[in-house]
């Protein structure tokens, strides 16, 4: 038997609310992320995301195993610095990864703007694994 009336709308009800407020929730994610885009444009600000962004453009204009050799003369002057061995390169590989991967299927983007919006979508994914996490805790 099929049940109606108000039970069955009020169990509809909480589900689609859940969804409603998760879907909000990665949407302010995204868009807290992206105020500084809305408002100077499609900059790299600080020092962290424009070393990122160097290393993966060199990463994509010279491949893998030069990156791992690349004694990098113009940062820690006078010395220079040995990147391949001194940083993760975990963004810079997910940088040139989604930068490959849109000129594959035919929607290039620049570098820049890879670089300039993925924080973004990390943003989405680690608030919508905070709300995983909260879930597991409280089973609510």
């Amino acid at each position: 038997t099929r049940a109606t009336g108000p039970m069955s709308a009020q169990r509809l009800l909480i589900p689609t609310l859940r969804a409603l407020l998760i879907a909000f929730a990665l949407f302010e994610a995204v868009d807290i992320r992206l105020y500084a885009v809305r408002t100077y444009g499609r900059v790299i600000h600080e020092f962290d995301p424009w070393f990122n962004f160097r290393a993966a453009e060199y990463m994509v204009a010279h491949g893998w195993g030069a990156f791992q050799a690349w004694y990098d003369h113009e940062v820690w002057y006078p010395l220079g610095r040995h990147v391949g061995s001194t940083t993760y390169p975990g963004l810079q590989l997910t940088a040139w990864g989604v930068h490959s991967a849109l000129a594959a299927v035919g929607r290039p983007a620049s570098l820049n703007d890879v670089c300039v919006f993925l924080p973004a979508g990390f943003g989405a994914l680690a608030a919508g694994f905070t709300g995983l996490l909260a879930w597991e805790g409280t089973r609510k």
